[in-house]
């Protein structure tokens, strides 16, 4: 799992043009107020609802074809934040809208500007004792029950000036091995993000390459949808987006190499210098 220019990309994220149904009236004592919407994106109109709980003061989104986000190259979330963002901002610019729920639309708005400066409390490895066979059997009892059938090892450390790619990590269906990068030993990386590579690299075995159009797709419809399921899959994708960089400086393992632990790790392993897969 690894980088690539479309998918750190720093232009925002566009959800597509919007049209609202027409209006509903807002009753004095309605809990929750709806509307459909068509959102147009690359061609294609998808249909959606956003429901706003004039109680709680809460949203729930909803697009019936999932396949709208297979257009976005970004965590399911913060598309979702996006798209909630501007069918907010649409419905607080409509004229003779309900006082009751621009009252609400508001508060929503004023939340979401909130709750992104908080910081985030991300755990990190910081001098942890990482071992990666632990990690890959918890995550295989949690989301796989467990059925992956798989080594696991670190690769090998690359001493390379101007680094521009590297995998994450890599899963070898023949030999049943993955394969993490030792730049993810860092301490100033997220244990989430080494787990979330771990399973990245377990969910090719449990949704293996597929034949589409004439050519074999690693991640398809079935392997996004798995991948997504991990927990803390759009805090570990957010750090990858926003650090990306700094994995590609000169590492410093060698100075922590005693601290994590290899697990009785095989030594054999193979240098990872190219994009994921």
């Amino acid at each position: 799992m690894g980088k690539s220019s479309t998918i750190i990309s720093k232009n925002p994220i566009k959800p597509g043009s919007i049209v609202f149904s027409p209006s509903q009236e807002v009753s004095k004592g309605m809990p929750t107020y709806s509307r459909l919407f068509r959102c147009r994106k690359k061609g294609f109109d998808f249909i959606g609802q956003i429901k706003i709980n004039l109680q709680k003061i809460s949203t729930d989104i909803e697009i019936f074809n999932t396949s709208y986000f297979d257009y976005f190259g970004t965590p399911l979330k913060e598309t979702n934040l996006a798209l909630e963002n501007i069918l907010l901002t649409k419905l607080l610019s409509e004229k003779n809208l309900p006082e009751r729920l621009r009252e609400a639309v508001f508060s929503l708005l004023k939340n979401k500007v909130a709750n992104s400066k908080q910081s985030s409390s991300l755990k990190l490895i910081n001098n942890r004792k990482v071992c990666l066979k632990e990690i890959f059997d918890k995550l295989n009892t949690e989301y796989f029950k467990p059925k992956i059938k798989a080594n696991i090892e670190w690769g090998k450390k690359v001493h390379k000036k101007n680094l521009t790619s590297f995998r994450f990590g890599s899963y070898d269906p023949a030999s049943q091995l993955i394969r993490i990068h030792p730049r993810l030993k860092q301490n100033f990386v997220p244990i989430s993000v080494l787990e979330l590579t771990v399973y990245h690299e377990m969910c090719h075995q449990w949704a293996p390459m597929k034949r589409q159009k004439g050519m074999w797709i690693a991640h398809h419809l079935q392997f996004k949808k798995k991948e997504r399921e991990y927990r803390l899959y759009d805090e570990a994708r957010s750090w990858e987006k926003e650090n990306w960089k700094k994995l590609m400086e000169p590492n410093t393992i060698e100075n922590t190499k005693n601290k994590t632990a290899a697990c009785n790790e095989s030594s054999e392993s193979i240098e990872i210098t190219t994009l994921a897969g």
